[in-house]
């Protein structure tokens, strides 16, 4: 295949944000450029994190998480949009790929190709778990499936299974739709990941509203006559009218494993840090490709909305020859369960362990406000760091408010290989509304400065 600059047509697999950004960038780089977009699905270039909040409010339209219309794509920018394709084959020597689509099966050749095939919904293999019912949530179309079958108004009981962010967020919808929730989970921390000291917070949270959390509980299948009606556990039945099935995610992977591309040890396509992958002209950005964690110094799979449009920013760039780099990330998360925000960014304690780092973890409770302003908020911190020397290793929060604010503080600090001795010299902004004199930031590396040998 032809490389750089001198290509003539892009073939991108996948239309949402990293597909997209990729198609975009090269685009507009080269509006000579043929870049012709497959996707099997309808839907294009859609807010997928948004879709829990749509789901909650049931006037709003489905189709206001879609960021750009096909339509627009190819009026506005010049993109062959071609949904409703399923691209089955890749054949990156020859510069081919196969599709179907109703109306039969064809090819087409390309130039260079970028693999933004995402990552898909892992659900295990209950007895009953296609009743009607029961329910994924990764794709714009599971999304208006949910949110038509709970217009009907006869639903009286939902079970989350699964407690990480989408499972801990659906919790919340549910229960702001008028349903008593369950929420099932194997392991005891809440969101997946988190210390205990957050999980608690959590948990308390869910107890405030109402929502039953079933920890180390087995389910062993759904049943029901017309529709699911209930779960099947090792501490007995739950009546259900809804089940929504938050079990995690996988790589979609299959086209570049077929076609001979490598697949990294976190079992996403392995890429450089242009976003190439092992097959010259191949690129793979989002879900489907590893994003370098820059503390882990390793490829990990992290499906995140972010990370996948700079990933594909810079993929469609390199097609074109840019030479472009993707600097990695840090693990960086948040969510809002309720009124709780939790976030984290780095690494935690076990992590650092395993890259055989020494690592201490300390914690505070703050206000989110100065004394006497009203509407103050309690905030935990946790930093993680090395007791020799005081470099700043990872941070989680949950609080009432103030969350992302913090964390971006905290993701900087990272970025630039702070200590905790660093952090608590910051020039953070002060007014009675958003913060106290003394910031929960600084307050907790105050702390961590005093474990620090």
């Amino acid at each position: 295949m032809n490389q750089g600059k001198n290509i003539e047509r892009l073939a991108v697999v996948g239309a949402v944000a990293a597909g997209m950004s990729a198609a975009s960038q090269a685009k507009r780089r080269n509006p000579n450029l043929e870049v012709v977009v497959f996707d099997r699905g309808p839907h294009v270039s859609y807010g997928a994190c948004g879709m829990p909040y749509n789901i909650q409010d049931s006037d709003r339209a489905i189709d206001d998480l879609v960021v750009i219309s096909a339509e627009r794509f190819r009026s506005e920018r010049g993109i062959d949009m071609r949904t409703g394709h399923e691209v089955t084959e890749i054949d990156p020597e020859a510069g081919r790929l196969r599709f179907k689509r109703s109306q039969g099966e064809g090819e087409f050749a390309f130039d260079a190709l970028v693999l933004a095939t995402g990552c898909r919904a892992v659900t295990p293999n209950w007895p009953g778990k296609d009743l009607p019912g029961i329910f994924a949530l990764h794709t714009l179309e599971q999304a208006a499936s949910i949110k038509r079958y709970l217009q009907d108004r006869s639903l009286r009981r939902a079970v989350v299974v699964g407690g990480g962010h989408i499972g801990l967020e659906m919790a919340d919808v549910l229960t702001s739709r008028g349903l008593a929730v369950t929420l099932i989970k194997r392991s005891s921390d809440l969101p997946s990941g988190y210390p205990e000291v957050i999980s608690q917070l959590v948990q308390s949270e869910l107890d405030r509203f109402g929502v039953k959390v079933m920890i180390g509980t087995e389910i062993s299948g759904f049943e029901g006559a017309v529709r699911v009606e209930q779960v099947k556990t090792s501490a007995g039945p739950i009546p259900a009218d809804v089940v929504i099935l938050a079990t995690g995610v996988k790589p979609e992977v299959d086209l570049a494993q077929q076609a001979g591309i490598r697949i990294g040890a976190c079992g996403a396509i392995a890429v450089d840090e242009t976003m190439a992958t092992s097959a010259p002209g191949v690129y793979a950005a989002g879900d489907c490709a590893e994003a370098y964690h820059r503390l882990l110094k390793r490829g990990v799979f992290m499906p995140r909305g972010t990370t996948a449009n700079k990933q594909g920013k810079i993929a469609g760039a390199n097609v074109l020859g840019a030479g472009e780099r993707f600097p990695g990330i840090m693990g960086t998360s948040i969510t809002k369960i309720f009124s709780l925000e939790v976030g984290h960014t780095g690494l935690m304690e076990q992590e650092a362990n395993a890259l055989g780092l020494e690592a201490q973890a300390i914690h505070i409770k703050a206000r989110t406000r100065a004394h006497g302003y009203p509407g103050a908020k309690e905030i935990l911190v946790r930093l993680v760091f090395e007791p020799m020397g005081g470099r700043l290793l990872g941070a989680q929060m949950a609080g009432g408010e103030g969350v992302a604010k913090r964390i971006d503080v905290l993701v900087a600090a990272l970025s630039a290989g702070w200590s905790v001795d660093e952090l608590a010299g910051l020039d953070l902004s002060y007014a009675p509304p958003f913060a106290p004199v003394w910031d929960p930031i600084l307050v907790a590396a105050n702390i961590a400065k005093k474990k620090v040998r």
